[in-house]
């Protein structure tokens, strides 16, 4: 309600500045010579206040241009003079702004979250963790449904979720409640300086990491194709990497962590992830040493994760021997400099992981038709794997649909819808956590042998057979059963 109240005060203000030239009353009143810049003040203030807002943009820039179309009167105001320059702009002009002020505010207002963005999942505790090594601060979020004197004996595996770097745990909130409903204690955090924008342990937005922002929307847009694009979606995969290497180490040694868990199996843990996260986790689980030294890690979820540190650009060619003139020293290094502005391009798959874990891969029903491109390092993947592996693609569901995005950022759903787009949701919160919760139990069934025979059962659930799925490493079912129908 808070941001529909902005949006709507930066709105009437542009209506007034726009509707001056046609409204005589409105002549004598010199001060709304500021009303663009102060839209634009509110518009650039909600930003930081509320985290990156991608619905907000066409009406942010909107208000940029009528301060700058204002910009004669509004000198004239700051310097006490007179000027009625806003008169002269033609009916075309004032009609035409008009509409598309009428645009940008509809975008924005259609595509706004809901008035409701409380937390869905009451049954969480929220703790701050310290990674010295990194200067990280980590504020994690702890969903266990298992409270009090039952708690200790549950045994429920332990499921830690890496959220996308944009958004963090607001956009899973939901998806964690619906996997702690399935049986899993579930454990995802956001990180200070990392996500944009980091959260805190209410929800609320603490801080919008710009610089964080660009590197994370550079490589969304163009990682697959520009090797400096790349090169930062390979931080944001390293960084993530990091992040749960500390976590799996924290359960170890940090016993306040371990006593916010004490209905949680701390030797059966999955680890899934979106974006940057699941692609590291996909990499890790292709690292023989990590697999020998996390004997508890059973299996790996990656949502929507292309490998972007996979991809690789030609390598530069040898340079020439250097000239013995000074001018041809200088003409080379000047060639050099130029060069260094010329973008480099992503030409080629180079290594990719191939995991010792089982590994699931839950994408866009693009996948489907579109083998190459985004989701060819996942698909070379796949055929790679020397453990159990699965890809699942529900029909319709774009890349942001295995969140809460579409609620929280209805814009990105609309944008980037699937293939076979239906009106409704085809994925969401409680489909993601049915996928992941089936692979679990499957994994358990398949690898137990005593020890995990104690863990609490996980509730699988029955899905609808039109999901698209593809099997590759060594995938050991029991009993002929599948994801879908475990």
């Amino acid at each position: 309600m808070e941001l529909r109240i902005l949006v709507s005060l930066a709105a009437f203000f542009l209506f007034l500045s726009i509707i001056r030239p046609l409204v005589r009353g409105l002549w004598k009143l010199d001060g709304l010579a500021a009303c663009p810049l102060l839209a634009l003040g509110i518009m650039v203030g909600i930003f930081p206040a509320y985290g990156f807002r991608p619905e907000c943009i066409p009406l942010l820039f909107f208000a940029l241009f009528l301060t700058f179309a204002n910009l004669p009167d509004l000198s004239a105001l700051f310097f006490g003079l007179q000027s009625d320059s806003y008169r002269d702009r033609g009916l075309l002009f004032t009609l035409t702004t008009g509409a598309v002020f009428a645009c940008t505010l509809w975008i924005t207002l259609y595509f706004a979250p809901p008035m409701d963005m409380e937390i869905f999942y009451e049954r969480i505790e929220t703790i701050q963790l310290q990674d010295s090594r990194r200067g990280a601060e980590f504020n994690v979020r702890i969903y266990d449904p298992e409270r009090g004197e039952s708690a200790a004996s549950a045994d429920r595996p332990l499921l830690i979720l890496v959220p996308p770097v944009a958004g963090s745990f607001p956009v899973i909130d939901a998806v964690c409640g619906a996997l702690g409903e399935r049986g899993f204690t579930v454990i995802t955090y956001s990180r200070t300086g990392f996500d944009s924008p980091a959260v805190d342990g209410s929800g609320m937005p603490v801080r919008l990491f710009l610089p964080g922002l660009y590197r994370l929307i550079n490589a969304l847009c163009r990682g697959l194709s520009d090797a400096a694009a790349n090169a930062g979606g390979r931080e944001l995969e390293e960084g993530r990497r990091f992040d749960a290497e500390f976590l799996l180490r924290e359960l170890s040694v940090n016993n306040t962590l371990r006593d916010k868990l004490p209905g949680a199996d701390r030797n059966c843990v999955f680890l899934a992830g979106y974006g940057a996260g699941g692609a590291a986790l996909t990499v890790l689980a292709g690292m023989e040493d990590f697999a020998a030294s996390h004997p508890q890690v059973r299996g790996i979820i990656a949502v929507e994760s292309p490998l972007l540190s996979s991809l690789e650009g030609d390598a530069p060619p040898l340079p020439p021997p250097s000239p013995d003139n000074p001018v041809g020293a200088f003409t080379r290094r000047a060639g050099d400099f130029a060069g260094s502005f010329i973008p480099k391009k992503i030409t080629h798959i180079g290594t990719i992981p191939r995991p010792l874990l089982p590994v699931l891969f839950i994408l866009s029903d693009r996948v489907i038709q579109n083998r190459s491109g985004r989701y060819e390092t996942i698909l070379r993947t796949l055929g790679a794997a020397r453990n159990m592996a699965l890809l699942v693609a529900a029909p319709g569901a774009g890349p942001f649909d295995y969140s809460d995005s579409p609620r929280y950022y209805p814009i990105y759903s609309a944008l980037f819808r699937g293939a076979a787009y239906r009106e409704g949701r085809a994925a969401g919160p409680d489909m993601t956590a049915a996928l992941i919760t089936n692979f679990a139990a499957l994994v358990l069934e398949s690898t137990r042998a005593g020890e995990t025979s104690g863990n609490a059962p996980l509730a699988a659930t029955v899905l609808d057979g039109g999901i698209h799925v593809e099997t590759g490493g060594v995938w050991q079912i029991p009993g002929g059963r599948t994801i879908l129908q475990p």
